[in-house]
């Protein structure tokens, strides 16, 4: 049993000789003493050589990009993650600036009497939705519904916590009323007589949203208040308050005047609302 595994240990051991020698002379020029065990040793470390001399290419030169993925730093990963977080940034910026453009653009028909009560959702509904059409408008009684429920909606907005001072609105102008608010004849404002350059006050916290010239309502000024309520003055000689400027109850913010075509003297046309709906205004305020 025994003797197999003795001849392959003495084969494996057994030393041959290799010569290299001159074919014209037959001088020997090289002898090497070898045997198989050597040349599985000397081949073993040859294919070592050879992997980790691979392995160094593959590793440290720029053949690396072509056999291996690169790997992401963490530095890298954590840049593209903020980048991802300012592109959805940007992108909800993006839907804001495009509602707030649609929202003064609405604006901007409200003040030159484009849009009327009867034809107004609701300003302050999600995503701004005025209703131009024509054939939408509400009926008579539905007018009147609207009406009732846009001042319980001011009432309650007076008994709020929230709302400032306890729901008082400071007077925009003291003056005589020429023109009360009338919803069957279209006129959503009151229009209060004063001397020419009187100044005019805003009626509560807010920040302006509209302060401009049209050709129809002169110099107007519109301010949003908190619990989506809006106050509008038109017809003014100046304004002193720009977009986006942040006013407090009692400040002056524009000047009595008589510009604008659909006017008939000095005079502040002045409209209050409540989540998109004119109302009175007398209703709320001792002018």
């Amino acid at each position: 049993m025994n003797q197999p595994k003795k001849n392959i240990a003495k084969k494996l051991v057994h030393s041959y000789r290799w010569l290299i020698v001159d074919e014209n002379t037959n001088e020997s020029k090289i002898s090497i003493k070898l045997n198989i065990l050597n040349l599985l040793l000397i081949g073993a470390f040859l294919v070592s050589l050879i992997i980790g001399l691979t392995l160094i290419v593959l590793k440290y030169s720029p053949l690396k990009t072509y056999f291996v993925e690169k790997e992401e730093s963490f530095d890298v990963v954590k840049s593209k993650n903020e980048l991802l977080q300012l592109n959805e940034r940007i992108m909800a910026l993006e839907d804001s600036i495009a509602i707030n453009s649609l929202f003064l653009d609405h604006i901007q028909q409200v003040v030159s009497g484009k849009i009327k009560s009867t034809e107004v959702d609701s300003m302050m509904a999600k995503g701004i939705v005025l209703l131009n059409d024509k054939s939408l408008r509400a009926s008579p009684e539905d007018s009147i519904f609207r009406e009732q429920i846009a001042k319980e909606e001011l009432e309650a907005i007076k008994k709020s916590g929230k709302s400032e001072s306890s729901g008082f609105l400071y007077p925009p102008v003291r003056g005589i009323v020429t023109g009360k608010y009338d919803i069957t004849e279209n006129h959503l404002a009151t229009d209060i007589a004063a001397r020419s350059g009187e100044e005019i006050k805003v009626i509560a916290d807010g920040i302006v949203v509209f302060s401009d010239w049209n050709p129809d309502t002169g110099n107007s000024i519109i301010i949003q208040h908190n619990n989506d309520m809006m106050s509008m003055y038109k017809h003014c000689s100046k304004l002193f308050k720009n977009v986006g400027d942040e006013v407090e109850k009692g400040d002056v913010i524009a000047a009595v005047g008589n510009t604008g075509e659909l006017t008939t003297g000095p005079h502040l046309h002045f409209e209050l609302w409540i989540q998109g709906k004119a109302v009175d205004a007398e209703q709320f305020i001792q002018f």
